[in-house]
């Protein structure tokens, strides 16, 4: 039960919800003893019509079934005229509550969001800035002893690749013949090669009966020999940015550099239009 609680604290908009809901069992109960009261007009008017027409009916039986109707009469319209009518408005009223709630408790959790970001942002990002400054410097020194050591490479060595072409780098790739052999293709007798080469039966075409036909109908097929070749084609390099290239922005524009002095000369009296 604590914990219930606890969450209805937290979350205004659960209490909104459980509010509305209630207001919708008020109106569900309002329109139940509407219906009763609908009834009972109805038994009234039957009470009222049969002592009019009696006539051993006391006046006073008569003035009594009147006054039990006028008062079922009156009760109905106070429903139909203010009861029902404020309950529907509750309904819209807590409607408006959830809808807004809702829009505060979404406020509220990217604030807190926001918040945890920032305070993580300001903690982690100096530490992050220095280490991939670090990591640049390593790159370009790495760089630049592969630089000096293939001006001067040893008898039967490759020159040496940089880091980023090694790591980050796609090579180039030319294209990989896998097999080259004669072989004997079916054609069709228009000279046409049968796509498939299997629907091919005693040299004659024999598609399957649905599905996509390269020729409707069966003709009958020959074999003329082709030089086969099955290859990988060729992949072309992709060369990435350079990590040097992206320099990381400090952590507020206020901590870069500040911009150099300026000096102008101005005639004295027009000091005070300095820029």
């Amino acid at each position: 039960m604590a914990g219930a609680l606890t969450i209805l604290r937290r979350d205004p908009a659960i209490l909104a919800r459980n509010i509305r809901d209630d207001a919708v069992k008020s109106l569900a109960t309002m329109q139940t003893r509407r219906a009763k009261v609908e009834a009972d007009v109805a038994a009234a008017e039957a009470a009222q019509a049969l002592a009019a027409g009696d006539a051993e009916a006391s006046p006073e039986a008569l003035e009594a079934s009147t006054r039990i109707l006028r008062d079922a009469r009156d009760l109905l319209a106070a429903f139909d005229e203010r009861i029902i009518p404020a309950a529907r408005q509750n309904i819209a009223a807590a409607d408006r509550v959830v809808v807004e709630r809702e829009k505060e408790g979404a406020y509220e959790a990217a604030e807190a969001k926001r918040r945890a970001a920032a305070a993580r942002l300001v903690k982690e990002y100096p530490g992050l800035a220095k280490t991939y400054s670090d990591l640049v410097r390593a790159v370009e020194e790495a760089d630049m002893a592969v630089e000096a050591a293939n001006t001067n490479l040893p008898e039967g060595r490759e020159p040496l690749l940089t880091v980023e072409q090694l790591t980050r780098d796609t090579p180039a790739k030319p294209r990989a013949i896998v097999s080259d052999e004669v072989k004997d293709i079916w054609h069709h007798q228009s000279g046409d090669r049968v796509n498939n080469q299997a629907w091919v039966k005693n040299g004659h075409y024999s598609p399957p009966r649905h599905g996509e036909v390269q020729y409707l109908g069966s003709d009958r097929c020959r074999q003329i020999p082709k030089r086969v070749v099955v290859s990988i084609p060729a992949v072309q390099g992709e060369l990435g940015p350079r990590l040097a290239a992206t320099v990381l922005p400090p952590l507020r524009f206020s901590d870069a550099a500040p911009p150099e002095p300026e000096t102008q000369y101005l005639a004295v009296d027009t000091a005070d239009e300095a820029a």
